[in-house]
């Protein structure tokens, strides 16, 4: 169910709304394993889709679609305050890629979820995608997950 009182929108990359997600994206997916945003290159988001949720001006949840050349979108870096989880707003961005992608002409979407967050993404209709692994820049196990379009 949608929560009519957040406010869907893209933002622009380097506005103070982009400095939000920054925030945001380093105290749930970067500090609570030591590390920060800052370590990350972020440099390739200004031609990629952020796309936020917003209480009031607050951003509450944030995700990014990757355009990398192949006949599938990347969805990277989705985050959800804590104070505002099972609300449906991850379900809102993942769904809004999703309709952007199919236009597209994409064949589906992939992404690399925390192994303790896959339930989520399978209940979109993402599927594993290979073996659980640690990636180089986070000591936390993810997989590979894929949405195909039919």
């Amino acid at each position: 169910m949608r929560d009519m009182s957040i406010e869907y929108r893209p933002i622009r990359y380097g506005s103070a709304d982009y400095q939000q997600t920054l925030a945001l994206r380093d105290d749930i997916l970067r500090k609570p394993w030591g590390h920060s945003i800052d370590e990350d290159d972020l440099s390739k988001e200004n031609s990629d889709l952020v796309f936020g949720a917003f209480d009031g001006g607050i951003l509450v949840g944030v995700a990014i679609l990757q355009e990398d050349g192949t006949a599938y979108n990347r969805l990277r870096y989705m985050a959800v305050d804590a104070g505002y989880r099972r609300r449906g707003i991850g379900a809102v961005i993942a769904r809004e890629f999703e309709s952007r992608s199919r236009k597209a002409g994409k064949a589906g979407i992939r992404l690399m979820a925390r192994t303790s967050i896959t339930a989520f993404y399978e209940t979109l209709g993402y599927r594993l995608d290979g073996e659980p692994f640690i990636p180089d820049h986070i000591p936390v196990e993810h997989v590979m997950m894929t949405l195909h379009f039919s």
